[in-house]
């Protein structure tokens, strides 16, 4: 990422987060919608990568961790499907921690510093990229070897698809053997049933009621996307739980702002996520080059 690209990219996400706390828009959203919320976390690959928002530094995920540790924050995948039942009450605030792609330095690098601070978290694995290198990048993804340490560790292992393909962006046919392939290969070489999965890039233009509804037929009790925002109790209404946001914690920044965006002062960012989606990227496939 270029030097101006990466401050004006930080100066937005910054600006957006103290203007949504300090004019009191989060407490102003609370009180017109009263009642707990909690936010799911989303990670990538953890390292010493200057300017790369997708990589965070060990030490910054540390300090990270052991503030949601003194927090009392941090809570499970299945304390997430049960508070969207409406079966158990978690405290306004809390946090789920999810990786996506499966990375080396999630085994290596976050792994033990969620053991050392008891927090749980959610590994998503994209089937067809296991064992892979990770082209341009100073890392490869992990093997099945190396997945299974993380779920023996108590890592909860979900889906991230088959091939890392924009489902919206395909026939829905495909979608549904994307998502059964992903599910079946999981659940084969795991040993374990894998409730869970996180659509590849999670724009707008990624996911739709149609791949909602195959996630639901497929057997996934929940499943994420990347539009920011709250998760909040829905009880009788299982949809619900296969289109919940996530909130993107980037490289680079300092707790303060790790702490505004764990409290809902990212959840503003929806409205680039609505309105802005075909500018969050430029779509491309992940090159998967033999490892």
């Amino acid at each position: 990422m270029s030097d101006l690209r990466w401050y004006v990219k930080k100066a937005a996400r910054g600006g957006v987060a103290l203007g949504a706390w300090g004019s009191g828009v989060v407490r102003a959203e609370r009180m017109v919608s009263p009642g707990p919320r909690v936010r799911a976390l989303t990670y990538h690959r953890f390292g010493h990568e200057p300017k790369e928002a997708f990589c965070v530094a060990p030490e910054e995920f540390e300090v990270q961790m052991a503030w949601l540790a003194s927090e009392g924050l941090a809570v499970s995948q299945e304390d997430v499907i049960e508070f969207v039942r409406g079966r158990r009450a978690l405290p306004d605030g809390a946090v789920l921690v999810t990786i996506d792609d499966g990375c080396i330095s999630t085994l290596e690098i976050a792994l033990p510093i969620m053991q050392k601070h008891r927090i749980p978290g959610v590994a998503f694995i994209s089937t067809e990229l296991v064992g892979a290198g990770y082209l341009g990048l100073p890392e490869r993804y992990m093997t099945w070897d190396e997945i299974r340490s993380c779920a023996k560790a108590g890592m909860t292992i979900g889906s991230h698809s088959h091939a890392h393909k924009s489902l919206g962006q395909m026939s829905i046919d495909d979608a549904r053997a994307q998502i059964r392939r992903s599910k079946e290969t999981l659940e084969r070489e795991l040993d374990q049933s894998v409730k869970s999965f996180a659509y590849p890039f999670g724009t707008h233009g990624d996911f739709s009621d149609a791949t909602d509804r195959a996630l639901r037929d497929a057997g996934f009790e929940i499943a994420f996307n990347s539009q920011h925002g709250a998760i909040r109790p829905a009880p009788g209404r299982e949809d619900a739980l296969v289109s919940l946001p996530r909130v993107k914690v980037e490289g680079g920044e300092a707790l303060w702002m790790f702490r505004l965006l764990a409290l809902g002062a990212m959840d503003p960012w929806r409205v680039v996520d609505r309105n802005l989606w075909r500018l969050q990227r430029v779509r491309k496939e992940i090159s998967t080059e033999a490892a």
